[in-house]
């Protein structure tokens, strides 16, 4: 089966920058609204909880659109895909400066969700486009440290920035976005020369075939989960936090997760390369238990004097995210090295649906039983993770 590769490269070492630095953007953009919630529900007269709406706006079409981004990568190139997903990425950012209601800022987010869903999947197949095979574990932990940096600059910068005015957070990603697209069209790389009938007829064959496969659909379910468990976490604390702590205050506190997030996620990928996959498994399962039940033992998690265990336990589901989320992606490299962009897709998919879910499984719960019983219905799931984890690691040795 012909498909896409990508051929010698001139830049490698630009567009790997340029890579991690768009790696950063999406995270960084989705998880802004973290500590916007108080700010934006008096600039548009709604609720906090209402502002919630911006998560599954933004996550649901970009988990969609990397169910077949990474597959059209494939086949048609990783640039045009990137270069495209960038275009409509910025006109979302652009709305978003000028929102007037949590109307436009849903559909500037929905925008954004939708563009970038054809730039994340692709990102990370590029990536290993231009790595050699030995050292695929270490950059693919690098580059989700970058991400999980996004995921813990984001609630840090806008908890800043807001104290000015939040719209300069949007001309600060749409600058960025214009600097890489500009980049990305100079160093962009030739598709190969296909007439569209079997280019459509390739990119659903892969598809279905790759969806088809057990190890596939395990690869996928972790990534759900994992999602559901120490992000739903972090969410659902961070939603408690409305209206007590100061947001420039928490946007630290939740900033940590992040930065533990990008430090897990360096030093996984190189246990991956001496010890294998278990270890991160072992670690994003352990630390992601610990937390919660730290959580668990304080009384009130929003009382200014237990603020340093939050941060701990922040830090402990940031290594948990960091562990979990890159021995999925590293697996998603690994099952076939033919399919690197359609699984690197489908696993993204799978861990972007589980964020878009996180408001809508949770918020029951959380409106009757409080965060505590978030808490326990995070490490229900959690044990189903393990499970799930399990069956994933041993299919992937048996690949």
């Amino acid at each position: 089966m012909e498909i896409y590769k990508t051929t010698t490269i001139k830049h490698p070492i630009l567009i790997e920058i340029i890579i991690y630095l768009l790696f950063w953007l999406g995270p960084l953009t989705g998880n802004v609204i973290l500590v916007l919630f108080g700010v934006l529900s008096t600039e548009f007269s709604v609720s906090p909880t209402e502002i919630l709406i911006a998560i599954p706006s933004f996550m649901f079409p970009f988990a969609f659109v990397q169910l077949f981004s990474g597959a059209i990568s494939d086949v048609k190139g990783r640039f045009s895909v990137i270069l495209f997903g960038l275009v409509i990425f910025g006109c979302g950012t652009v709305i978003a400066i000028f929102s007037s209601s949590l109307t436009s800022y849903a559909i500037a987010n929905i925008l954004g969700g939708f563009g970038f869903g054809f730039v994340n999947p692709v990102l990370i197949a590029l990536l290993t486009d231009i790595t050699p095979e030995p050292n695929v574990s270490k950059k693919v932990g690098l580059l989700v440290a970058i991400a999980n940096l996004g995921v813990g600059l984001g609630p840090i910068i806008a908890g800043q920035i807001v104290l000015i005015n939040w719209r300069y957070l949007y001309i600060l990603f749409i600058i960025i976005t214009l600097m890489a697209f500009g980049l990305f069209y100079y160093l962009r790389q030739p598709t190969t020369d296909k007439s569209q009938s079997k280019t459509i007829s390739l990119f659903f064959q892969q598809l279905s075939r790759e969806m088809q496969r057990f190890v596939v659909i395990l690869m996928i379910l972790s990534a759900f989960l994992a999602s559901q468990t120490y992000l739903a976490a972090i969410i659902w604390t961070s939603r408690t936090f409305t209206g007590v702590v100061p947001e420039n205050l928490s946007g630290i506190i939740i900033g940590f997760a992040g930065i533990f997030g990008a430090i897990s996620s360096v030093t996984i990928g190189f246990l991956i390369k001496k010890y294998g996959i278990l270890i991160a498994i072992f670690i994003g399962i352990g630390s992601l238990f610990i937390a919660l039940i730290l959580l668990l033992s304080l009384s009130d998690i929003t009382t200014m004097d237990v603020l340093i265990f939050d941060a701990i336990a922040y830090m402990l589901l940031g290594t948990s995210g960091g562990a979990l989320i890159s021995t999925v992606m590293y697996c998603s490299q690994i099952i076939s090295k033919e399919s690197r962009g359609t699984l690197a897709g489908l696993a993204t998919f799978g861990q972007f649906i589980g964020n878009a879910l996180i408001p809508i499984t949770y918020d029951y719960i959380f409106h009757y039983g409080g965060i505590r019983a978030v808490y326990y219905v995070v490490i229900i799931v959690m044990f189903l993770l393990i499970g799930i984890l399990g069956l994933l690691y041993n299919s992937s040795r048996q690949k």
